[in-house]
């Protein structure tokens, strides 16, 4: 399997998908609904690079291992910049020793 055109499909898909579910505006929807579409390109073209090598389960433990990933930045960048762990987070410490 092309690992480049697998990551490359994987994050368009899901971009896309979640773009589109979230925006109102119809132009940045059908923006998503392309790029939805290039993610399902670039799945396909993965598959055919396979060439019916590794077959459903490493395909299977490959889409797994790589959402793993994905979802293991998101939490790291949401814990990060997200509101509700500022207290917990280095931002008020920080304040605290500025004295603001």
């Amino acid at each position: 399997m092309c690992p480049a055109c697998y990551i490359n499909g994987l994050l368009l898909l899901i971009f896309g998908a979640s773009g589109a579910a979230i925006i109102d505006n119809l132009y940045f929807q059908l923006l998503m609904a392309v790029v939805t579409a290039g993610g399902m390109w670039w799945m396909y073209k993965a598959y055919k690079r396979n060439n019916g090598k590794g077959g459903l389960y490493k395909n299977v433990k490959n889409t797994i291992i790589y959402l793993l990933v994905f979802a293991a930045g998101y939490v790291t960048a949401a814990y990060q910049t997200h509101s509700f762990w500022s207290p917990v987070a280095h931002d008020t410490v920080i304040q605290e020793q500025i004295g603001n």
